[in-house]
């Protein structure tokens, strides 16, 4: 569930939160699973209702949409809960760890500088034989025919043509698309979001709610760039300056938090 935002002058959450609904408002439930899939990374097993209502708040959502959201979650199998009392307790499921596991070094990790590229040529009766690539392999079509990939090449079918790359420049409308499945503008349009933020709250809430912010905003756009466009743009890429920008606000906010006397209060 999404719902628009109203900035707040002089709050680095609030006025970060718009920057980032600008293209879309947020989705509470996909906040949800970066705020716990976050706490997961620094072993903090669950967090309560009321901490995650209190950090959705900070950030302008509306606590109240928190029922449906998290039903949304427990439907698709993203999230476990139990209850103790009247305080209800949320964590990521064994399937959600294991999704979020897979990315991690993706999401926090350093960039990838030595990811090299292949064009590849499918056969005529192989329409979709991109969708048939292992996880090892990623890959973006160009054409009909063709597309490139990155990845290990014992990986791919045998009857697929198979190119290195050569040394003459790509032509502008494929880079234009590549540029495209990289999210090149929204990477660079979220390194200035951040660039923009010139203090920190000190309260506990609004920096955890802050942390939540930028690793969301980072985390869609890296889970939807596409590894092959990143490889083949190489080491200019916008994404790396991004990582960089991401993963120092996130050294300055510091590790998650979710004491209730300090969030929850």
């Amino acid at each position: 569930m999404s719902v628009p935002l109203s900035a707040v002058g002089g709050d680095p959450v609030r006025e970060l939160a718009d920057r980032l609904s600008a293209d879309g408002a947020l989705k509470l439930w996909s906040v949800l699973v970066t705020c716990l899939g976050d706490l997961s990374q620094s072993g903090q097993e669950e967090a309560s209702g009321l901490v995650l209502s209190a950090i959705v708040d900070r950030i302008g959502l509306q606590p109240q949409a928190m029922r449906v959201a998290l039903h949304r979650l427990k439907r698709d199998g993203w999230v476990d809960s139990r209850r103790t009392g009247r305080v209800g307790y949320h964590r990521l499921s064994q399937s959600g760890l294991r999704q979020t596991k897979a990315v991690a070094a993706r999401i926090y990790g350093p960039a990838q500088h030595a990811a090299g590229w292949q064009l590849v040529g499918l056969p005529p009766d192989a329409p979709d034989g991109l969708s048939l690539l292992p996880d090892s392999v990623a890959a973006i079509p160009i054409s009909r025919s063709f597309a490139m990939v990155t990845g290990p090449a014992e990986d791919l079918p045998e009857e697929w043509l198979v190119c290195v790359p050569g040394d003459r420049s790509l032509p502008g409308w494929v880079r234009n698309l590549l540029e495209e499945a990289a999210c090149e503008m929204a990477f660079a349009a979220l390194e200035h979001s951040i660039a923009r933020i010139d203090t920190v709250p000190q309260d506990p809430l609004g920096r955890l709610a802050l942390r939540v912010l930028v690793l969301h905003g980072w985390r869609r756009l890296i889970l939807r760039s596409n590894p092959a466009a990143e490889a083949a743009l190489g080491p200019e890429r916008a994404e790396i300056t991004c990582r960089d920008r991401v993963q120092e606000m996130l050294r300055t906010i510091g590790p998650p938090s979710i004491q209730m006397d300090q969030v929850a209060s």
